[in-house]
């Protein structure tokens, strides 16, 4: 840890650093639920008769928060997810939830959803770390992964289609 005149800094072995007034703990218990309720999530949107109405909005919104709890409780059970997941869907959900991993729709480009958030500045701003998912969405937007967003008030309602795995339940 380190100390200056005005702020306490958290360090890491590889010499990163952050503000430790702006860390927060994540709780890391529900891994294993997360990681059920995104399988079972994925199996109701994948089955035979695709489910509407209210059964298909819970089902999206519990695949897309466990997803975003892997993302930051433990991001290689995320990507044991992604590894595992044979196929994506595609899904319309509002862009504020958007997940990492999601493949994002935008700007006549596919993108993968690096990291998201919400800023504290003035009015609060989503925001998304994209980046082409091959060589030409990357000719498309920008060669090295850049952030998009919009306020929040915006990307509550904003409708945008990804593709998000799909991890199938164990056997």
């Amino acid at each position: 840890m380190m100390h200056t005149s005005t702020h306490t800094w958290v360090e890491t072995e590889g010499g990163s650093a952050w503000r430790a007034e702006l860390c927060e703990r994540v709780d890391t218990s529900r891994v294993d639920e997360a990681r059920t309720a995104a399988r079972r999530s994925a199996a109701v949107l994948r089955g035979p008769q695709a489910p509407t109405g209210e059964e298909h909005t819970a089902a999206v919104r519990g695949l897309g928060e466990a997803l975003r709890y892997l993302a930051q409780a433990d991001p290689a059970a995320l990507a044991d997810l992604h590894a595992e997941a044979s196929r994506r869907i595609a899904l319309d959900v509002p862009r504020l939830s958007v997940v990492p991993g999601d493949i994002l729709h935008a700007q006549g480009a596919r993108l993968t959803v690096v990291d998201t958030g919400i800023s504290s500045a003035d009015e609060p701003q989503w925001w998304a770390k994209v980046h082409g998912v091959d060589e030409a969405d990357r000719r498309a937007t920008y060669r090295a992964p850049w952030t998009t967003g919009m306020g929040v008030e915006y990307a509550a309602w904003d409708v945008v289609t990804v593709e998000r795995i799909a991890p199938a339940l164990p056997c």
